[in-house]
């Protein structure tokens, strides 16, 4: 409701005479908006090349009418209803249809739509992939039958645990002797709680901070990040961009396959953050990355045999870091609810450490990340072991229907395994290292082109 002194103030404008021609813009942007007004300004639109912006009548405003606008505004402004229906003046409109039309252009893009001031185009539309930066990114693998940590189905029904849940908790808490408190002094501690406050990006954090974390590598070629995982089939429908963890855990090429010069069989991916980015982005990479990892295991444990098997148990280890924080999940595959149906994929979390909150934290975190990437090793190693073992024991001439066919229907299709193979020229198995290699490179393990 307005007061007695804004009523009578509204009164004595609306019964002032309309301003002449020669006074000035700043005094017609004083003037409330009436029908007259609006009449008036309809006539003289086209002589108005701008409009005055609102801070700049503010800026000119004495002490005692802005005293009079702040009033006014503290009780609602004017009553503008007996204005419906009043065409408004095209210069009082511009900003808004200038954002009106940046809105409808950005839409038309999207959509793929023909403007009037284009070409025609063919029918064809263009599906952006989605990113972990997308919000609808993680309902896509929800779809897809991959789930993050304490999903619940509709029907009430949550993620199982892996059935080695124990022993992995007990291998991850094994002490390591580089990290007691004799080895990894209390100075060591603040020289990481250091690199971890100045590192403000996400690569800084994974070369400095994580540097810390994860002690010596023994063996350099085991480890990469930042790699464009190009070359695996499509974990959903094709609508996911190629997954690129920071940092991820593989095995040496030449274990199964001299084609690359970077690790394979990546089961124990990082996703880093820095300050000022997003741990549900982070989760979104973790719970992606961790699936990848997952169905690589898979095929390789299931190779050479007519049906896959799940055994519900967790071979794969995803970790997130991010403002000192270090998160680590298990990610296991889970058998097909029904004929047709695909695999899906759990992610269970593990644990969680506070890194830079003291050197007895740090240090159980720490143990726990190294002894993750060691017993991760030993379950690659172990299911590359068993499909080398299988790979020998099959004719090497040509693969066996019973040793492709189950991971065809399970990742690519009879028909693209076999158009694969004729656009690569690959009609035969040379040896049984070859075959892995085909394997590796078409069945979700190798993952880059």
């Amino acid at each position: 409701m307005l007061t007695e002194r804004a009523l009578k103030e509204f009164d004595r404008r609306n019964t002032q005479p309309a301003p002449s021609a020669h006074r000035s813009l700043y005094r017609r942007s004083c003037r409330p908006v009436t029908r007259r007004a609006v009449a008036e300004w309809k006539d003289k639109e086209e002589n108005w090349e701008s409009t005055q912006p609102a801070r700049d009548f503010l800026t000119r405003c004495s002490a005692g009418r802005l005293e009079e606008i702040k009033l006014l505004a503290r009780h609602g402004g004017p009553d503008l209803s007996d204005l419906r229906g009043v065409r408004i003046a095209k210069c009082l409109l511009e900003p808004a249809l200038i954002i009106l039309s940046l809105s409808s252009s950005r839409g038309r893009k999207r959509n793929s739509t023909i403007s009037s001031n284009t070409k025609p185009t063919t029918n064809t539309t263009t599906t952006r992939n989605t990113r972990p930066y997308d919000r609808d990114f993680q309902q896509n693998l929800i779809d897809g039958g991959a789930y993050p940590d304490e999903y619940e189905y509709p029907d009430g029904r949550v993620l199982a645990r892996p059935d080695n849940w124990e022993e992995i908790n007990q291998r991850l808490a094994q002490p390591r002797p580089s990290l007691s408190p004799s080895q990894f002094s209390d100075d060591k501690f603040r020289k990481y709680k250091r690199a971890d406050t100045h590192a403000f990006k996400e690569d800084q954090v994974t070369k400095s901070v994580i540097l810390i974390i994860e002690g010596e590598i023994t063996d350099a070629k085991c480890v990469s990040g930042n790699i464009l995982f190009t070359n695996l089939d499509h974990l959903i429908d094709g609508t996911l961009v190629p997954g690129n963890p920071d940092l991820y855990y593989g095995a040496r090429p030449e274990q199964l396959n001299r084609q690359h010069d970077l690790p394979i069989v990546p089961n124990f991916f990082l996703a880093a953050k820095g300050p000022d980015g997003s741990i549900a982005v982070a989760g979104r990479q973790a719970s992606y990355d961790g699936a990848l990892g997952a169905r690589g295991m898979h095929s390789l444990q299931s190779y050479g045999q007519d049906e896959p098997t799940y055994d519900n148990s967790a071979y794969t280890i995803t970790s997130i870091y991010h403002g000192g924080q270090l998160k680590m999940y298990t990610s296991h595959p889970a058998q097909p609810s029904g004929p047709g149906s695909r695999p899906e994929y759990y992610m269970t979390q593990i644990n969680t450490w506070g890194m830079t909150g003291n050197a007895e934290t740090f240090r159980r975190g720490a143990t726990a990340f190294r002894n993750a990437r060691d017993w991760t090793k030993e379950q690659r190693d172990e299911a590359i072991r068993y499909a080398n073992d299988r790979a020998n024991d099959l004719p090497s001439t040509t693969p066996t229907e019973s040793s492709t066919t189950q991971i065809e229907a399970s990742y690519m299709g009879e028909t693209a395994y076999q158009d694969s193979l004729a656009s690569n020229g690959l009609t035969r198995f040379k040896s049984s290292r070859g075959r892995i290699a085909l394997l590796l490179r078409y069945y979700s393990l190798s993952a880059f082109g």
